[in-house]
């Protein structure tokens, strides 16, 4: 294969005769840089900030495609790098001159109704998993957003719309099938490699790439009672009061998110209000629907609202509202820091930097966690015990980046200047110098035995393309 040129400098080179050969080998196919468009599609990713040109991009469809994707990475000197729902912000997904292993076309959800079980495979993503789930009025934690990759989003934790009443992503996970750097698939679950289904919890991709998820399901609309109210700016203060009061003694079926921001343009949301500046509080009762009207109410009755669309409405719908607040391509820099409680100090610095943001786009918000989080105990994720998480959002149309990066750099360490501590694995900024840093918040007290178990199965680093535990460190 001929080098070729591009922005960032020059592909690999490669030996054509080794390239048709691994090819040769797969059920999937390759994508390489002179595929023209389809080469453009593949390396195309959910940040718009992200622009990486891959050498090799293997598009497979089972654990032994991974497997020999993998073999041949290590054997050509290749970094690797593991696409699945390509949402992670730092662009981890793809790697510069390298090989990504592209799981797009493992898309298939297998449903038990009578045992509350599925099968997942991981070029899944949120929507694609409740699709099938929902039909039989189940489903299983997944991010809040319906294009958020299975694999991502659940080997970090799994933060979504049920994580008060039915816990995180990994509280749900039975077993998994993993490919390690070794080439071996092995199953790891609660009896088998159990040092291995302990870290995969929470420790990330850095232990090889997961090929089937088994999930427990739990029983959820199709139909909930949903919150979505928005308040002018200067009801901040209340607002933020009033949420921590209601979280503070609403039952577990109740999950919400405040976020101090604008008022997003989106349907139904008239244009004349669209872009304002505003407090939104959205949430989900996932229960009896008059008793989530109760609970909601104090929320919908903090000032006069912008707007509020409060309503019954199908649970993947949630989901739906998250894409498009969120959608492919704009650029986007996110941290995160998590809190035992929230002072009335954090409020302040929430109100001081969202007044000092650089674009009309970037937000903050506030996670309520608790309830029934960690229930699926024995795992890596480390913060199932904080009770909020504080989320810094950069988001912004323009190249221009430096002012968002800034802004959302100093307002994590704000906020860690009055107790916060950790992060989530899904909210690490897009900075690459800064991941050392973010592996410390991220994994916290579980780093010492993630490194073990790093050290056990991929004592060369393969995997570290993702706030990366190092061998060494073991």
């Amino acid at each position: 294969m001929s080098a070729e040129k591009h922005p960032l400098g020059t592909v690999a080179e490669l030996a054509e005769q080794d390239v048709e050969e691994f090819a040769a080998t797969l059920d999937g196919n390759l994508v390489l840089p002179d595929d023209d468009d389809t080469y453009t599609d593949a390396r195309n990713v959910w940040n718009g900030l992200v622009n990486k040109y891959p050498a090799v991009i293997s598009r497979v469809r089972n654990a032994t495609d991974v497997a020999t994707a993998i073999q041949f990475a290590r054997r050509n000197d290749l970094e690797l790098a593991i696409r699945g729902g390509a949402h992670h912000q730092t662009g981890s997904a793809l790697v510069n001159q390298g090989l990504v292993v592209d799981l797009s076309d493992m898309d298939r959800v297998d449903v038990d109704p009578d045992q509350q079980v599925a099968t997942v495979e991981p070029g899944t993503r949120a929507e694609d998993v409740l699709a099938e789930t929902q039909e039989y009025g189940l489903a299983p934690p997944t991010g809040s957003a319906g294009d958020v990759g299975i694999p991502g989003s659940t080997l970090s934790g799994g933060i979504g719309w049920m994580r008060r009443k039915n816990g995180l992503g990994i509280d749900a996970l039975r077993s998994v099938e993993i490919v390690t750097p070794d080439g071996e698939v092995r199953t790891a679950s609660p009896d088998q490699h159990e040092d291995l289904f302990w870290a995969v919890r929470g420790g990330g991709g850095n232990f090889g790439v997961v090929t089937n998820f088994e999930f427990d399901l739990y029983e959820v609309g199709p139909v909930v009672q949903a919150l979505g109210v928005y308040y002018p700016a200067d009801a901040t203060e209340d607002a933020l009061q009033t949420h921590r009061e209601v979280v503070e003694d609403a039952p577990a079926e109740f999950t919400s998110i405040l976020i101090r921001g604008e008022v997003p343009n989106l349907p139904p949301i008239p244009d004349d209000i669209a872009g304002t500046p505003a407090v939104g509080i959205l949430g989900a009762y996932l229960g009896d629907h008059d008793d989530g009207e109760d609970v909601i109410a104090p929320l919908r009755d903090v000032a006069d609202p912008l707007i509020d669309m409060s309503d019954k409405m199908p649970y993947e719908m949630l989901h739906d509202l998250g894409k498009q607040l969120y959608p492919w391509g704009r650029k986007y820099t996110h941290r995160s820091v998590l809190f035992d409680e929230l002072t009335d100090d954090v409020h302040d610095v929430i109100t001081e930097q969202m007044e000092a943001a650089p674009t009309t786009m970037d937000a903050i918000g506030v996670w309520p966690l608790g309830g029934n989080i960690g229930h699926g105990a024995g795992a890596a994720y480390p913060w199932d015990d904080k009770r909020y998480m504080v989320t810094i959002e950069g988001n912004w149309e323009e190249l221009a980046t430096a002012p968002n990066l800034e802004w959302a750099r100093e307002t994590e360490r704000r906020l860690r200047s009055l107790g916060g501590e950790g992060a989530y694995a899904g909210f690490t900024g897009v900075e690459e110098q800064d991941w050392e840093d973010w592996s410390e918040q991220v994994y916290g007290p579980s780093y010492d035995r993630l490194a073990a178990v790093k050290n056990r199965y991929d004592p060369e680093n393969v995997f570290q393309q993702n706030v990366n535990v190092d061998p060494n460190d073991a």
